[in-house]
This record gives structure tokens, sequence and C-alpha cells, in this order.
């Protein structure tokens, strides 16, 4: 089989995830005498690309096979993000919180998560913790409600928006890496003390510090954590799928609209972002789909299965 003929046979979302792929296996070769983690990265990334072609090739009316083509992008996001980090400090080890933080005083006078302190209590830090944790969960749950009545035509935006999202994102930390308010405008060591839950917050913290990288205990957080605050994916993330919950007029719109909003929020109150990183982040919203809509007319591949 031609390479041409194999590569015909993907479709969009899988084009998308390879290109990325590719793109983060240019800069592994460029890197590769760096770490051993760059070394690992190029191995996993030809591997995972060897994945989706063999996948691709596959031709069938399972409907197991269907279900898991149509998710299974879905489990390199995370992967493909935390190469992310490998390669920002390499390609721009500058941080810009300095700059996030004058932008955020010149447009409110202040710094906006200090607002927040006068309605912090712990029932609240447990609601704004616990959305902040849906992040990833709200996609998904949109799309299997999609599946499980057969709107494929739907269930194919909705899939190529949030991949094409992500990697997005992801590209546009490298232009201005930061590592948020938690870090640079308050001790991040008297977090649990000034924002205090109920019976998870601690639980669901430390889950997102260990999704952002805070993993060793003998490095200081700040060095460790991911500069992953401009833009804010979580704001641009869920903006489109509260989007197109309500374009496609799910049946849990509200409930991704009233989540999503608490989310978003969430990420000032939580001190994870700064307000501007918001503002760019819905910008980058508006930017993204229509920037998937335009790319995926002019690239000619067949749509998920």
């Amino acid at each position: 089989m031609k390479i041409k003929e194999v590569f015909s046979r993907i479709n969009i979302a899988e084009f998308y995830t390879i290109s990325i792929l590719m793109l983060y296996s240019i800069m592994a070769i460029i890197f590769f005498h760096t770490s051993n983690n760059i070394k690992l990265h190029l191995l996993e990334n030809l591997i995972i690309i060897s994945f989706i072609l063999t996948i691709s090739q596959i031709k069938s009316e399972n409907k197991s096979y269907i279900f898991f083509r149509k998710f299974y992008l879905l489990s390199f996001v995370y992967l493909i993000y935390n190469q992310t980090h490998s390669y920002i400090p390499l390609i721009n080890p500058n941080l810009y919180d300095n700059l996030l933080i004058k932008l955020d005083y010149a447009i409110f006078g202040c710094n906006p998560t200090d607002c927040t302190m006068k309605i912090v209590n712990p029932y609240l830090t447990e609601y704004f913790q616990f959305c902040y944790m849906t992040f990833f969960f709200m996609p998904i749950i949109h799309g299997v409600e999609l599946h499980l009545h057969r709107r494929d035509f739907e269930f194919d935006i909705l899939l190529r928006n949030i991949l094409f999202g992500f990697y997005l994102s992801y590209l546009l930390y490298f232009i201005m890496p930061a590592v948020g308010p938690r870090f640079t405008l308050y001790d991040f060591s008297l977090l649990q003390q000034e924002l205090p839950g109920i019976l998870l917050t601690d639980f669901f913290r430390n889950v997102v510090n260990a999704g952002g990288g805070i993993i060793n205990s003998t490095i200081a957080p700040a060095l460790q954590v991911n500069r992953d605050c401009m833009p804010s994916g979580h704001t641009m993330m869920t903006l489109i799928n509260i989007t197109l919950a309500f374009k496609f007029k799910s049946r849990l719109r509200y409930v991704f609209l009233i989540f999503g909003s608490s989310l978003i929020f969430a990420t000032i109150y939580l001190r994870y972002h700064y307000v501007v990183d918001l503002i760019a982040g819905a910008l980058c919203f508006v930017i993204s789909m229509h920037s998937e809509k335009v790319i995926s007319k002019h690239v000619k591949l067949p749509s998920s299965p």
C-alpha cells in the first residue's frame, strides 16, 4: 500500500493529531541531545503515529470499534500537553507573569484575584474546585451524548473542534509562558490555609497540581509547574464546548453553561489565571473555531466514523 493511500484513510481529527505529533517530533530531533525525556518523546510520537495510521486502515461496522475510533484520540491529549512543557523552556525560557500582572492592573486598577478574596468561603471553594475538575469531562460527556443519539455529524464537529482547540492552545503557550498568580501574587504554600474547602478540595487541588507538573516534593513548586497560563485553555475549551452544546441543542447545554461558567470564574477565584489570560482565551476560542472550519473545508479527508 502506498504512503499516500495510507494517509488518505485518516479522518480530520486524526490528521490534526498526527500534525502536532510530527511538529513535536521535529522539535525532538532538534533538541535530541538535551535530555532523555526528549528522546522518549520522539519514540512516543513514532509509536502513536504508527498506531493511528494502523487504526485508520481498519474498516469495520463493529459497534465497539466505531466507539473506540470516535474517542481514542482523546487519550493522547494529555500526553501531547506534557510534551509541550518539555519544549517551552527550550524555545522560550522567559516568564511573562510580570507583564500579565501589569496588564490586569492597567485594566482593572487592581489585581482581580484580590477582589475574589471578599467572597471566599469553604463551600464556594469546594464548588469551584469541583467545577475546575470538570474541564476534561464535560466535552467527553457531550461527545458520549451525541454518540448515544447517533448524531455522528455533530459528533465529528465537536471532536474536530475540541482536538484542534487543545492543540492550538498548546502552541500558543510558547508565545507568553507564565505560571500564574498562585505563585507570583501569593504564597503557594499558604493556599490551603487561605482557600480551604470542605471535603474534596485538597484532593482535587493535588490532582491539578500533579497534572500541572508539580510531582517532586523536593523541588520548589514554581520551578516544576507547567507554564500554561496564557492564554487560558480552560476558558477557550469550555467556550467551545458550550457553544457547540447550544448549537446542537444538547439536553445538557444548560448544565454545561452553569458548570462551564463556574469553571471560568474558578480560574480566577482559585488563583490559576490572570483575567487577561481569560480574555485571551476567549479571543482564541473565536480564532480556533473559525480556523478549524476553514481548515476542515480544505483538507480532503473523511469525517470521524
